[in-house]
């Protein structure tokens, strides 16, 4: 087998071309300018401002037609709690938080002590009440006597007229010249009708002290009668003391507050707890540059703090008759010193909407912060 020999391979020359080559599609193509800067921040500019300028107008449309204030609170009533009378408290009949209605016992102090004042009460009423029919038979019998002691004058008138009469005649026959009669029958005539004057005189002195017995009667009758009204009187407020003894919701609502404990020992006036009424408003503290446009019953938009997501409707119900700092402990006085402007607020009561307050009355406390806004135009 013979070996063939391998003959080296020839490479072709290279061509060299006096001409540069063809350019490409995109170097044919004439090369743009560059943006300038300024260029670059009128086209972005443009836009942004324009939207700046809509969004502008649009919270100015929006500003024109609301007032809004964050310094508002949700208020309502707060009935404290106290005792009227001093005790020891027995029992205590509610808890923190709970629903109580009007009238409710809430707790209950020693009864003890009123409970005796009560019976003393009733013994001096029986006793004060036992005084008026003896009163009665005092003036029974001086009216009894002042009838006997009328009855005698009109006797005593009657002989005193038949002595007068008497005497008369007998003068008259003593003085002729005839002398008819004896000086001893003019002198016993002139004696009885003398006594018979006597005895008319005292009939009429015992008729006056009759009635005057009467008169004291009667004065009797009426203390007795006196008595009587106290004693009930003094019955009375024993028994409104003792009814004191329990102490009784002012009105419904949340039990709140509570600081009564069993046991403790309360005077009159000591707050013990407080009755939040369910029946809540908002005051909302508005500035004085807000109230231009703001009317009484315009609808107001209402946000919770505490109830995220939902939104409330209600109302303008009333504005102060003054400023929050007109109602402080020592009201500003600006006619003094230097005076520096400060921008006030007013307190504006807002309602809410029944159906919406009755279904969250639970979750409305008061204090609780609120955001409101007032529609002031259409």
């Amino acid at each position: 087998m013979s070996t063939l020999a391998l003959a080296p391979k020839t490479l072709a020359p290279e061509i060299e071309f006096d001409e540069a080559p063809p350019p490409s599609r995109t170097q044919a193509a004439a090369p743009r300018r560059a943006l300038s800067p300024r260029a670059k921040f009128l086209l972005l500019g443009i836009p942004l401002l324009a939207a700046a300028a809509f969004a502008l107008s649009s919270w100015l449309a929006y500003a024109a037609k609301f007032e809004e204030t964050d310094d508002a609170f949700i208020e309502a009533d707060v009935h404290p709690v106290s005792s009227r009378i001093t005790g020891d408290i027995l029992e205590v009949l509610v808890e923190d938080n709970q629903i109580v209605t009007k009238g409710q016992p809430l707790a209950k102090l020693d009864p003890r002590d009123y409970e005796m004042k009560l019976a003393f009460a009733k013994t001096a009423l029986e006793q004060a009440a036992a005084q008026i029919p003896q009163a009665e038979a005092a003036l029974a019998r001086a009216q009894a006597a002042g009838r006997e002691a009328t009855a005698k004058v009109a006797v005593t008138v009657a002989q005193l007229e038949k002595a007068r009469l008497d005497f008369d005649r007998a003068e008259k026959l003593f003085t002729n010249e005839s002398r008819a009669i004896s000086r001893q029958d003019l002198d016993s005539a002139k004696s009885a009708f003398d006594s018979a004057t006597a005895n008319q005189t005292a009939a009429v002195a015992s008729q006056e002290a009759s009635g005057a017995g009467v008169r004291a009667a009667e004065a009797d009758l009426a203390a007795a009668k006196a008595g009587r009204d106290h004693a009930q009187a003094v019955l009375d407020d024993a028994a409104l003391q003792l009814s004191y003894t329990i102490l009784r919701a002012p009105d419904a609502g949340r039990v709140g507050k509570r600081t009564l404990q069993t046991g403790q020992h309360v005077q009159p006036g000591q707050a013990l707890l407080a009755i939040v009424s369910p029946d809540n408003w908002i005051v909302a503290n508005f500035k004085e540059n807000q109230l231009s446009h703001m009317r009484p019953g315009q609808s107001v938009e209402i946000e919770i703090d505490a109830i995220h997501g939902r939104r409330f409707s209600g109302h303008v119900d009333s504005f102060s008759p003054g400023t929050g700092a007109k109602f402080t402990l020592l009201p500003p006085d600006n006619a003094t010193g230097n005076f520096t402007k400060i921008v006030q607020r007013l307190p504006v009561k807002i309602l809410l909407d029944e159906a919406e307050a009755k279904a969250f009355a639970a979750r409305l406390s008061p204090g609780l912060s609120v955001i409101a806004t007032v529609r002031v135009a259409p």
